[in-house]
């Protein structure tokens, strides 16, 4: 399990295993976190999960000691900055075709002079940073100082590469200074191409990307069914890697709880 603050610093360092959390309920962050996620990713793009909801998601996590991302539901200034403000650990923005894009991502997840963040010392990420949420108010100006430098250090910046247009743009997109992650999307991916998700040209889509990624010296991410399927990708030097969703895994062990032998 990797703690809250620790997130980027580790996906530079080895395979970290997540899962993306549809349940809206802060009761499943435990139940991740004990069985071995070393970090989650809150699905506010595909789950109508209210944003209020979100930061009690995340707020839970820091309780837990595992840390999160919040993949956004679109790229926009708004959507960036209310996810990095519960605290998260970082943003994940989906459909990235074009390094303008992929540059504007990065500009409103950072503070100045690296981006364009707003600040406000009411947040909960802003109290999560001074001791766990008990701080004075107003925060001494050392404070406010310290906050936008250790967050700029801190946040995990996530693109998905998940379209032809994106697949077109992967180099300049991987390029992008201040993007940790490339994410390959790879059911919108397979969608946009045209082609069947297990098929070659698939498979050669996967590889230009992490070819691109590599060569920028940018994180790699990526989507499986389990640990073991995504081995090989953790071999080749992939570090971010997603076991399915909550809901998947809640089924799983249902049907494998609930099958019955022939008799």
């Amino acid at each position: 399990m990797i703690a809250p603050t620790q997130l980027r610093t580790t996906l530079r360092e080895r395979p970290c295993y997540s899962t993306f959390v549809m349940f809206q309920d802060p009761a499943v962050v435990g139940m991740l976190a004990a069985v071995g996620c070393d970090f989650l990713i809150i699905d506010h793009e595909h789950i109508p999960i209210d944003a209020s909801m979100v930061g009690q998601l995340v707020l839970t996590a820091h309780a837990y000691g595992i840390a999160t991302i919040v993949r956004v539901r679109d790229l926009s200034r708004g959507a960036i900055q209310q996810a990095l403000e519960t605290g998260a650990d970082g943003v994940m923005i989906p459909m990235i075709e074009s390094a303008e894009q992929a540059r504007q991502a990065v500009e409103w997840s950072k503070y100045p002079p690296v981006g364009t963040r707003g600040l406000h010392t009411l947040t909960q990420s802003f109290l999560l940073s001074q001791h766990q949420g008990i701080a004075s108010y107003p925060p001494p100006p050392s404070a406010q100082l310290e906050y936008p430098v250790r967050m700029n250090q801190q946040v995990t910046v996530v693109l998905q590469i998940e379209t032809a247009k994106g697949h077109a743009a992967r180099a300049e997109i991987c390029a992008t200074p201040g993007a940790d992650v490339i994410f390959i999307g790879t059911s919108d991916l397979s969608q946009s191409l045209g082609v069947s998700a297990n098929s070659p040209s698939m498979n050669h889509a996967i590889d230009d990307i992490i070819t691109s990624a590599t060569a920028a010296k940018v994180g790699i991410g990526i989507i499986g069914p389990s640990a073991d399927a995504l081995q090989a990708y953790a071999e080749r030097g992939v570090h971010f890697l997603t076991v399915g969703a909550d809901g998947a895994l809640f089924m799983h062990g249902a049907r494998q709880l609930f099958s019955r032998s022939a008799k």
